[in-house]
């Protein structure tokens, strides 16, 4: 596919890099600091994407470079989503920017672009509780339900999945060009937490099922490469199961263990 991203100068967005390419996918950044992009990324790599400057919350900038350059998929890993519930939900200028952008590029030329935004965990629904998200609990990020509710609306136009990480942590510092796909070890589960498996905790009256997710929390820590990996992998695919969902992850590994 030929991707438009976003974010590529982030932690999830510069690893995004080498696993489009080594999917195969045509790349193009877009990008507020070219500069600070070849500072992070592997000039190898960027040189086998075209680079567009502009800012992310410029809906028209990000329109004109999905239709110039014929995307028909998107990925946005740009923004960082406040933590606590009284802090202004800044990302969401970003958020609906890319989201109405996708959409007009769309209806212009005349296909549903496919889609993948970055949320967090805690937009998941709890599990065994469809409707009640884990931000009910534990009340953190809540900002990414905003995201998700941003997407819901435009669901007619655009073939999202909005990808739902617990901390993502790097396997390496250094981001080079990839010849071929690294692979990941990541399930995945639409709109709830991957694999999630209850303990006795969760029958405890009141605070149960809230320690009960606590306790598994850092389980769902991830890669941020293998999630880059993912989100390519998937995109490899045209059609996806996720489409139209929030996409909670785990290591397959750690499933094993709860």
């Amino acid at each position: 596919m030929k991707v438009l991203l976003l974010g590529a100068t982030g932690n999830l967005g510069s690893r995004l890099i080498p696993a489009l390419l080594a999917h195969k996918h045509s790349v193009v950044i877009f990008v507020r600091s070219e500069s600070k992009l070849k500072s992070l990324v592997d000039s190898a790599a960027i040189s086998r994407c075209t680079v567009v400057n502009g800012d992310a919350t410029n809906s028209h900038a990000i329109e004109t470079a999905i239709i110039d350059h014929q995307c028909n998929a998107l990925v946005n890993s740009a923004g960082v989503a406040a933590i606590f519930p009284w802090q202004d939900p800044t990302m969401q200028g970003i958020i609906n920017a890319v989201a109405t952008a996708a959409v007009e590029a769309s209806k212009k030329l005349g296909y549903p672009l496919r889609c993948w935004f970055l949320g967090g965990l805690t937009v998941l629904d709890f599990p065994g509780m469809p409707g009640i998200r884990v931000s009910a609990y534990f009340p953190l990020f809540k900002e990414h339900g905003l995201t998700f509710e941003c997407l819901s609306s435009k669901s007619e136009h655009l073939k999202w999945s909005l990808l739902a990480p617990s901390a993502m942590t790097p396997a390496s510092k250094e981001i080079t060009l990839l010849e071929t796909p690294r692979g990941n070890p990541l399930a995945a589960q639409n709109d709830t937490m991957a694999e999630f498996s209850p303990s006795f905790m969760t029958n405890v009256p009141y605070i149960g099922p809230y320690a009960d997710v606590v306790k598994s929390m850092t389980r769902y820590n991830t890669r941020l490469e293998d999630c880059a990996d993912l989100i390519a992998a998937d995109l490899a695919k045209g059609d996806s199961e996720h489409i139209g969902h929030r996409v909670g992850i785990i290591e397959s590994s750690k499933s094993k263990t709860q």
